[in-house]
């Protein structure tokens, strides 16, 4: 994911996994998430983060063996953060 954007701006952090375990398997609530997490240098413009939030996405979701891996590995959604306020639902 440091590849993505060239500039390095955002600067790729990592990724966290989180599974809600209160949430029954059964729920149609997603219950386990792959957070990726992104850091501007300052704060960007609402396009520039739109822009940003599209490329991570689309990004992950041509690898369609990332996908399936993590669909394998029982993950319901991927999320793009840039800061700790917020995250934004990729699939």
């Amino acid at each position: 994911m440091s590849n993505v954007f060239i500039n390095g701006q955002p600067a790729y952090i990592g990724y966290e996994s989180v599974e809600r375990e209160d949430i029954p398997v059964s729920a149609a609530v997603d219950r386990k998430y792959l957070i990726v997490d992104f850091r501007f240098h300052s704060a960007p413009a609402d396009e520039q983060l739109q822009a940003s939030v599209h490329k991570v996405c689309m990004t992950l979701l041509k690898n369609r063996e990332l996908i399936r891996t993590l669909s394998d590995s029982g993950y319901d959604m991927v999320a793009v953060a840039f800061d700790r306020r917020s995250q934004f639902d990729c699939l």
